[in-house]
């Protein structure tokens, strides 16, 4: 059974123009942890896109998730996404 996002969610299975990207950002994923010496437990999951000095000085793109759920969710999305694209591709394995 397919975990149920709380927000509003928007799909579309029909292809569109991508957009023009000449360099990859690269990507930080990390469980997050609210005193500053790591010493708590982590309360949430931090998908942090860095993007590369050739688009100059903009600042990091941080998606917090702050529930399983909402990370389930975009995980389920992200692999369905792979499917359509990639449909010869290895299968994921999850948990």
């Amino acid at each position: 059974m397919p975990i149920k996002p709380r927000a509003k969610v928007e799909r579309s299975n029909k292809p569109q123009r991508g957009y023009l990207s000449l360099v990859e950002p690269q990507f930080e994923i990390a469980a997050w942890c609210p005193d500053d010496q790591a010493k708590a437990a982590p309360e949430q999951v931090h998908f942090i896109v860095h993007w590369p000095a050739q688009l100059g000085k903009l600042p990091p793109l941080a998606i917090r998730f702050k529930s399983p759920d909402t990370l389930g969710f975009f995980i389920e999305e992200l692999i369905k996404y792979r499917r359509t694209v990639w449909p010869d591709s290895e299968k994921v394995t999850g948990e």
